[in-house]
């Protein structure tokens, strides 16, 4: 058994949440948590690179801080980057400096290739954070505090009470700075910290530590509600599509949760979850009547409520040229479609192939040909039906969703006729006939690989 129990404890919590601590990156301001926790790592065998951000918000002790953490790791042997910011004081600081020591922290992590980020949170931090998000009338994620592991990130001594940090430094003599605004009341976490926590623990001792359990056991209803919410989502080309059926048979709460996890489908790992009030606007989405309405959410996102009792999440849109792109053979990509391209002679081609709606068959002739985003006055003559039809009409007729229906590309010829409309209508005078000597076979698929084939 280690004689050291610190090293034990912070063994045992990276085994239980499987931490990869071989090569981390270890996030180190210089302050207590994290120079326990770069000591410990290195004690347990680690090979760490260190990463301390300096905000330049406190001048010289700034300064000496940076110092001190290149002079910790150079006494270490520990690799040691250090980056500047440029922050100024105001009322969210603190906010902004957390979000860009993470942005930082991933970039390093990239560029090195070190597969996790470690940081130096406590059981007094999950304490604090509990309190502080009950304050602001958090719901369960709220009350589950900071999660030991999220994607990349690890905190190997979540589980130890800052004590038991003073209490291993000072056995080891390992010196460390101390950062004087964390003793005043400016910041809400400083008085919950210094006046809140305290005062609990005099009324409940080890309070600090029961609110840090409740955490965790909150974190475990957490993953829990979210398992059972993840099956309920589920990819369709580049949605991703909350069933009307599965949503019905849901309570309420678990709905939440399943448009927070078709939310998180969509999104980078890093992003926060969607808060209480844009899940509600979410579910308000869902149609009584035959509209379609959409809701714009964080991070490029749209949210569509659709007839039927449709409710689809989908991003945006990669930015496609405006005048669109040329056709030719081989693999083309325009916004999130991908276009397979190749060219036939004669008839080589069969009326299954020629009637799957991913598919059109062009006469080449009349090419070159385009693909771009259809246009309010675009036109089609639909192949057998001798009329012309708006395109926008002829997606209305098919009972193609609103929100669909202009991000439905359109295939033209060099004058901007419409000779195609993906998924659906094929112009009359480009089709494949028994004198066409050379056929354009075209054939889409949306991002993610797979054909949306609801009202086609």
């Amino acid at each position: 058994m280690n004689p050291e129990p610190f090293l034990d404890a912070v063994a045992r919590t990276a085994e239980r949440y499987e931490m990869d601590l071989a090569c981390p990156l270890v996030m180190v301001s210089g302050g207590p948590d994290s120079v326990a926790l770069l000591r410990s790592l290195l004690e347990l065998g680690s090979e760490p690179v260190v990463l301390h951000v300096d905000h330049g918000l406190r001048g010289d002790e700034s300064r000496g801080d940076r110092e001190f953490v290149v002079g910790l790791c150079e006494s270490f042997g520990v690799p040691c980057e250090v980056r500047e910011l440029d922050l100024r004081v105001s009322s969210g600081v603190q906010e902004e400096a957390r979000g860009e020591r993470y942005r930082l922290a991933e970039e390093v992590a990239d560029v090195r290739g070190l597969p996790v980020v470690a940081t130096g949170h406590t059981a007094d931090d999950v304490a604090e954070t509990v309190l502080m998000n009950l304050a602001r009338g958090a719901g369960l994620r709220g009350v589950a505090g900071i999660p030991p592991v999220r994607g990349r990130f690890v905190r190997p001594v979540i589980e130890r009470r800052r004590t038991e940090v003073l209490d291993y430094l000072a056995r080891n003599g390992q010196p460390y700075r101390t950062d004087p605004t964390n003793t005043t009341d400016k910041y809400s976490r400083n008085r919950v910290r210094l006046e809140a926590l305290p005062l609990l623990e005099d009324l409940y001792p080890g309070a600090g530590a029961n609110i840090a359990r409740c955490a965790a056991l909150a974190r475990e209803d957490l993953e829990a509600l979210e398992t059972l919410a993840a099956r309920v989502p589920r990819r369709r080309g580049g949605e991703v599509l909350l069933p009307p059926e599965a949503l019905e048979s849901l309570p309420h709460a678990l709905r939440r949760y399943a448009v927070r996890r078709a939310y998180s489908m969509l999104v980078p790992a890093s992003v926060p979850p969607l808060d209480l009030a844009a899940v509600e606007r979410v579910l308000a989405l869902i149609p009584q009547g035959e509209g379609t309405r959409t809701l714009d959410l964080p991070e490029g996102i749209v949210a569509a409520g659709r007839p039927g009792g449709e409710l689809v999440l989908y991003a945006a849109g990669v930015a496609a040229p405006e005048g669109g792109i040329g056709l030719r053979p081989g693999e083309s990509r325009f916004g999130g479609w991908s276009i397979a391209a190749s060219e036939v002679t004669g008839f080589e081609f069969s009326l299954r192939d020629a009637a799957r709606p991913e598919v059109a068959y062009l006469d080449a002739s009349h090419g070159p040909y385009r693909v771009r985003a259809v246009r309010e006055g675009d036109t089609v003559r639909p192949l057998g039906l001798g009329g012309t039809k708006k395109v926008l009409r002829a997606l209305m007729d098919r009972k193609v969703p609103a929100d669909l229906r202009r991000r439905t590309p359109v295939v033209v010829d060099g004058g901007g006729r419409v000779a195609w409309v993906f998924l659906g209508e094929l112009g009359e005078e480009f089709r494949v006939t028994a004198g066409t000597q050379r056929a354009l076979r075209l054939e889409v698929r949306e991002a993610g690989g797979e054909i949306q084939r609801r009202n086609l």
